[in-house]
C-alpha cells in the first residue's frame, strides 16, 4: 500500500511520522510519501519581495528537515510540497495524483489531554470528505507506544462498517496480527437493581454471548473470521478502552458520511474515536456498492 503522510511544520505531524515509520517497517509493503501543503504565499511588500519559487524551496527544505528530525527520512520514498487553496484540498488531491491508498495525518490534541478543539480543522474536514482510508494519529505518539496486539475493528454490524471490516482484515494480514471485532452492546440499565448478583451475572454473560455470536456471524457473511471483544457502557470510551486493553496497533472504524443536518442530531463514532483515542484510528469510508 502507498500512504500519503501529511506534514505539519509546527510539530503536529510528529506522531503521524512515527506511526508511518512503524507501519513501513512492520508491514514491509508500505510506501510512504510525505506531503506539505502551501496554503498561502507571502504577499510582496514595497520593501521586500520574496520570489515564490524561493519560498517554495524554503518550505520544501523545512519539510525534509521535519521528517529527518524524527528519524524517519529513510522510510519515505519521496517528500513534496504542493500548493492548494486549503490543506485538506491539497492532501486529498495528493492521494489521487500519487495513486495512494490512503492518508496518515496527525491530530491537534495529545493523548490524555482534553480540549475544545481536539482533531483540528484539517483532520476534521478530511474525515467528512474522505474517499479512502485515513489514519489519525495523536501528535505525541512514539514508535515504542504502538501496541503489540491486534488490529481492532469497531462495528455496529451495519453496512457502514463493512469497509472498515475488510480494511482491518487487510491491515491485520499485512502486519501479521490478529483481527478483533469490538462490538458495543447495551445492557438493561435497571435489571441489576432487582436481580441477585449471580442472576445478574448470568444475564450479562448471556447477552455478551449472543452479541459475540451475532458479530461473528456478521463477519462470516462478509468472508471474514475474527475474535470478538464485547463492549458495554459509554460507546466511544468503551471502544478505545477495548482496543487499549488489547494492546491494539490500530483501531478501525467506518465513516457514516453524515450530512450537516445529521451532525446536529447525532455524532460520528469514527470522528469521536479519532479525536479522543490514545491509539491511531483509521476511518474507512463505506464499501462501494457493486
Amino acid at each position: 500500500m502507498r500512504w500519503i503522510v501529511g506534514l505539519d511544520l509546527r510539530g503536529l505531524s510528529e506522531g503521524a511520522l512515527h506511526y508511518a515509520q512503524w507501519l513501513q517497517a512492520n508491514a514491509k509493503t508500505e510506501h510512504l510519501v510525505g506531503v506539505h501543503v502551501i496554503e498561502a504565499y507571502p504577499e510582496p511588500t514595497r520593501d521586500v519581495e520574496i520570489p515564490i519559487e524561493s519560498f517554495r524551496e524554503w518550505l520544501q527544505a523545512a519539510a525534509e528537515k521535519e521528517v529527518a528530525r524524527v528519524g524517519a527520512r529513510d522510510a519515505f520514498e519521496d517528500i513534496d510540497t504542493v500548493r492548494a487553496t486549503t490543506a485538506e484540498d491539497g492532501l486529498a488531491t495528493a492521494v489521487t495524483d500519487k495513486r495512494a491508498d490512503g492518508l496518515i495525518l496527525g491530530r491537534k490534541t495529545p493523548r490524555g489531554q482534553d480540549a475544545v478543539v481536539r482533531l483540528g480543522r484539517v483532520a476534521r474536514r478530511l474525515i467528512r470528505r474522505a474517499e479512502s482510508p485515513m489514519i489519525v494519529v495523536p501528535p505525541d505518539l512514539q514508535v515504542a507506544d504502538v501496541g503489540e496486539g491486534p488490529v481492532v475493528v469497531a462495528t455496529d454490524l451495519g453496512d457502514d462498517a463493512v469497509g472498515a471490516l475488510h480494511f482491518g482484515q487487510a491491515m491485520a494480514k499485512a502486519l501479521g496480527r490478529e483481527l478483533v471485532l469490538a462490538y458495543g452492546i447495551r445492557l438493561p440499565n435497571l435489571l441489576d437493581q432487582y436481580l441477585p448478583s449471580d442472576a445478574w451475572n448470568t444475564v450479562q454473560s448471556a447477552i455478551g454471548r449472543e452479541g459475540g455470536e451475532s458479530a461473528r456471524a456478521w463477519a462470516a457473511r462478509h468472508g471474514v473470521e475474527a475474535r470478538v471483544h464485547i463492549v458495554d457502557g459509554p460507546l466511544v470510551r468503551g471502544l478505545w478502552m477495548a482496543a487499549f486493553h488489547e494492546h491494539a496497533c490500530l483501531l478501525v472504524a467506518g465513516s457514516r458520511r453524515l450530512s450537516m443536518l445529521d451532525r446536529i442530531f447525532t455524532s460520528s463514532i469514527g470522528t469521536e474515536l479519532a479525536a479522543a483515542s490514545p491509539l491511531p484510528v483509521a476511518i474507512v469510508p463505506p464499501a462501494k456498492q457493486t
